[in-house]
């Protein structure tokens, strides 16, 4: 194995996993959709082996989420899992050489996979089957073909999730302070904020606090971490200041200053001590909290510089191994994948957002989900996404600098100049100390 190879393995297996209508003819045309083409010719059987990489995920769960529609769907296959663990890690697959079809993928693994040059290239399947991308959610298909240098489209997405800031009514109702609201600033949550940050009977209350890596990676200005053409560290920028300085005041409402020790446990002050009134993460906090308390969402407050941009898309993907012995049979499986029908399915049992522009099907997103009924569902799906930051093999070794400059600038601990420089600095020396393995 080459040193860069090397190199990708041990990027990959540190790179964080931040990880979430009608029947339709899915991103094939009706003509040419394949499964229909062949609904009536017996094919030959065939087992398409799936691997999701450093994520949970059981056989079990796997055959939930996609492998019993997919067998129902294409009789003449048989879904296999490997689950992710020791003796199947990303690094000790590729090396045994373990038959594999299709590859699922967060956004945090995307880059280290992608060049490891394991997936295909799906253009030439794109074509043959008439596969409309046009119908794809744009900012996450531009991603993709960021990428794809050539043309190459190296995998499609299949979900897809988004920051949403959720608050906790009981909170609002006990002060009397009015809920948050659709189009707000990040200067009206702060002053909202205020109002419901205090003590009494001897709690406190928080106003507003985030999952820092998590906005970071996310971010609505679409800040990247890294150069992609010089592979050094983007952080010390006046945006990333300004950003910085924007979340660390929340940190340090007058009266509320949220102590070092709670650093990192937002989202059990909201979930379980329940004395946080708001939060920003991912819909998963709600699809699981909303079951014990009485909360609902609104979508992010934004930045003065990004009027009505919300976060960008936080999207789970679906590559053909470079392996594969089933190319095609393993394509048609993507395309049902995005297809309404699995869109709507993924949507009701709340694995994800429908990853294509038919708005329409988010309506449907938590519908087998009790504890969802009559929240604002829309909230969770931003109008306009920012586009999805440039992102490179690189990223943790600098975004973790970023994360700790923010909380040292929250923490009074240094300003924002020194914080940053300090970060850049130390990002640099770890991506060039990775670059010469």
């Amino acid at each position: 194995m080459t040193k860069r190879k090397r190199l990708l393995l041990s990027s990959l297996m540190a790179a964080v996993l931040l990880t979430t209508a009608a029947c339709g003819s899915g991103g094939v045309t009706k003509e040419s959709e394949p499964a229909k083409g062949q609904d009536n010719v017996k094919r030959e059987p065939v087992e398409i082996t799936f691997y999701r990489p450093n994520n949970g995920t059981t056989e079990e769960q796997f055959m939930d989420l996609m492998g019993n529609a997919i067998k129902e769907k294409f009789p003449f296959v048989t879904p296999k899992f490997i689950p992710w663990g020791n003796g199947t890690k990303m690094e000790e697959v590729i090396s045994a050489g373990v038959d594999m079809d299709i590859i699922l993928l967060s956004i945090g693994y995307y880059p280290q996979f992608q060049n490891l040059n394991l997936s295909t290239d799906l253009t030439e399947y794109i074509k043959k089957t008439n596969y409309d991308t046009s119908r794809l959610e744009t900012t996450t298909f531009d991603f993709i073909k960021q990428f794809g240098s050539g043309g190459r489209i190296d995998s499609l997405p299949i979900f897809t999730t988004a920051e949403v800031l959720m608050y906790n009514k009981d909170i609002f109702d006990k002060f009397g302070v009015p809920y948050p609201k659709e189009g707000m600033t990040w200067d009206d949550l702060y002053e909202l904020a205020k109002q419901v940050s205090r003590t009494d009977g001897g709690v406190q209350y928080y106003g507003f606090l985030t999952s820092v890596s998590h906005m970071l990676n996310t971010n609505q200005l679409s800040l990247p971490f890294v150069d992609a053409k010089t592979n050094q560290p983007a952080i010390n920028t006046e945006q990333y200041k300004r950003m910085a300085e924007n979340f660390a005041r929340f940190y340090n409402i007058p009266g509320a200053e949220l102590p070092k020790e709670k650093y990192g446990k937002e989202a059990d002050m909201f979930t379980k001590d329940k004395n946080l009134a708001m939060y920003a993460y991912f819909n998963s906090t709600m699809v699981n909290a909303a079951k014990d308390m009485n909360m609902d969402a609104v979508p992010l407050p934004t930045f003065k510089e990004a009027p009505g941009v919300g976060s960008q898309m936080y999207s789970t993907f679906a590559s053909v191994y470079s392996n594969s012995k089933h190319k095609d049979v393993a394509f048609e499986i993507l395309a049902y994948l995005t297809s309404d029908e699995m869109q709507v399915k993924f949507a009701k049992d709340g694995t994800g957002m429908p990853i294509v522009k038919n708005i329409k099907l988010l309506d449907s997103f938590g519908q087998d989900l009790p504890q969802l009924k009559g929240k604002n569902i829309k909230a969770f799906y931003p109008a306009k996404p920012a586009p999805v930051s440039p992102r490179t093999i690189y990223d943790d070794l600098a975004s973790k600098y970023a994360v700790t400059a923010l909380r040292e600038v929250a923490q009074k601990v240094s300003d924002a100049n020194t914080a940053f420089r300090k970060a850049e600095e130390q990002a640099a020396k770890d991506i060039q100390a990775a670059m010469k393995k």
